[in-house]
Order: C-alpha cells, then structure tokens, then sequence
C-alpha cells in the first residue's frame, strides 16, 4: 500500500498492455480482469473517503 499523509491508499491496478490481449475476445480477457479490479479499487477508495479514512 502506498502512503500518502499518514493514509494508507491501496494500490491503484496497473492497466495491461494492448500487447498482453490476443485480441480472441476471450471469456476472461485481461482487461476484463482489469476492469473489475479497477471497479473494486475504486470502491474501495471511495469506502475510504467516505469514512474519512483518506
């Protein structure tokens, strides 16, 4: 987790690269993946922010 005035914040999902999809429109696809980590990070920071935790 990274800090940020004394608030730990989790680590935001790193984006894949174009090259990281085989572009077969597979069922669990990378950036499927992605995007629900991304969806849950974003909940989570909001949780945060919500309960003055950041």
């Amino acid at each position: 987790m990274s800090k940020f005035s004394n608030k730990k914040i989790p680590p935001k999902p790193v984006k894949p690269q174009d090259s990281e999809c085989c572009n077969r429109n597979c069922e669990n696809c990378v950036f499927d993946y992605y995007k629900r980590a991304l969806k849950a990070w974003e909940k989570k920071i909001s949780h945060l922010y919500l309960n003055n935790k950041l």
